[in-house]
């Protein structure tokens, strides 16, 4: 299930997995942090005329660095 949301600062409309819950995303648009919030919350609209503003992150979880030699 996809997490929709908006930017708080410009408006961009952004959807994640729901693995991204809580997590905090750079905004591709503006470039600031914004908070995905919890499944539980309310979606922004995303009717017709909003889709094109609509942006999907892909969350990847990060990686253990590799042991030193």
């Amino acid at each position: 299930m996809d997490i929709v949301f908006s930017c708080q600062a410009c408006g961009q409309h952004l959807v994640i997995d729901q693995a991204g819950a809580g997590l905090v995303v750079e905004c591709p648009e503006c470039g600031k942090d914004v908070p995905v919030p919890n499944p539980a919350g309310s979606k922004p609209d995303v009717s017709a005329q909003n889709k094109e503003r609509t942006v999907a992150l892909k969350w990847t979880p990060p990686t253990r660095d590799e042991p030193k030699k």
